[in-house]
């Protein structure tokens, strides 16, 4: 799939249709073994049957394990993170890709008017569907390199920071000769 279409592609693409899911007072217990049922990385947690938040695999060791708390006393309220973070189904990846990097997250719950229906990750959208390769533009290893000054072209990081200590900055400078500064 090339880069275009594979942004350009609806987050179902992506999304996997099974969650966990735990109430608000569950134990971190009951969230773990859901999760491991499920083979899932993240369980959904609900209040009176309504998403109220979302825990993962790195809330429990990084809030529960690594604090020291009891995996059976801890409950899931005092672990999720909430709100939960949704997409509609009818966005885009792109969309997608931007809204976690925006928010520092690696999943989002999939919506159909406004009910969670499955969920989309960092992981799935940069593996694309049914686990193709895609190659995104800001993660692709570039060609050429741009001169940020005055947009020459060089094939290699080398010959880009050459030019810009000879002909921008003066040289000795990127070898660490301040004299001139």
């Amino acid at each position: 799939m090339a880069v275009k279409e594979s942004l350009e592609a609806p987050v179902l693409s992506f999304m996997t249709k099974g969650f966990a899911k735990v109430d608000v007072d569950d134990s971190i217990f009951q969230a773990a073994e859901a999760m491991a049922r499920l083979g899932a990385t993240e369980a959904i947690v609900t209040r009176g049957g309504s998403p109220a938040g979302i825990i993962t695999e790195r809330d429990i060791l990084y809030k529960v394990v690594a604090a020291g708390l009891s995996p059976q006393q801890a409950k899931a309220r005092d672990v999720m993170s909430a709100p939960l973070q949704t997409i509609d189904e009818s966005a885009k990846a792109a969309e997608a890709i931007a809204k976690m990097s925006k928010l520092g997250i690696r999943r989002l719950v999939v919506t159909s008017k406004g009910e969670p229906v499955g969920m989309v990750t960092q992981k799935a959208v940069v593996a694309g569907p049914r686990g193709e390769h895609v190659v995104l533009p800001e993660l692709a290893s570039p060609t050429s390199f741009s001169c940020p000054y005055c947009d020459a072209t060089m094939k290699t990081r080398e010959e880009l920071s050459k030019h810009i200590d000879q002909v921008h900055l003066g040289p000795g400078l990127l070898e660490g000769d301040r004299s001139k500064w």
